[in-house]
């Protein structure tokens, strides 16, 4: 018996551990991930990345609720009043009785690329599932026209705060 409880415990330990996904892990998997889907002739440096915050669920994303706002717009546009008021109160209706969950973790990645049409900094979301796939969201870039003031450190420091702030909210 005293046997059996420890292979239970170390199985149970080696299923945790393998389902935790470490920080270094994630950012690893992300940077990976960005080097892959870049052309080759952009280069990629990485910046910054934010703390790594629980991803929640959205009603927003559900497929029925998605249908429903896809519905309704087409009805508006048609002027069909009462059948649109019908999908509007089946949203609401979605929405009182939506639980959010866990979806996996989320961070945030900033980077430069040297693009062929000049230097660019990139800000992307993704969500890291619990089987560890990636999933971007939210991806934003803006022309630099001088990439070397990112890469100062104090300039680096103030973006992680930034970024820290944004992936909590």
């Amino acid at each position: 018996m005293k046997a059996f409880i420890h292979i239970l415990f170390f199985v149970s330990f080696f299923l945790c551990s393998c389902c935790n996904t470490s920080e270094r892990e994630i950012e690893r998997a992300i940077s990976n991930f960005v080097q892959a889907s870049l052309p080759e002739t952009w280069t990629y440096e990485p910046i910054a990345y934010s703390v790594i915050d629980s991803a929640i669920s959205k009603v927003e994303d559900t497929k029925q609720y998605q249908e429903y706002v896809k519905a309704q717009a087409q009805l508006d546009s048609a002027f069909i009043h009462d059948e649109a008021t019908s999908y509007y109160n089946e949203k609401k209706d979605l929405e009182s009785k939506f639980t959010p969950h866990c979806i996996g973790k989320k961070i945030i990645h900033a980077y430069l690329c040297s693009t062929d049409f000049g230097d660019s900094l990139f800000i992307n979301t993704y969500i890291v599932g619990a089987d560890g796939d990636i999933t971007k969201s939210n991806a934003t870039s803006v022309y630099v026209s001088s990439p070397d003031s990112i890469r100062m450190e104090s300039t680096k420091k103030q973006l992680k705060q930034f970024l820290d702030e944004a992936v909590t909210l």
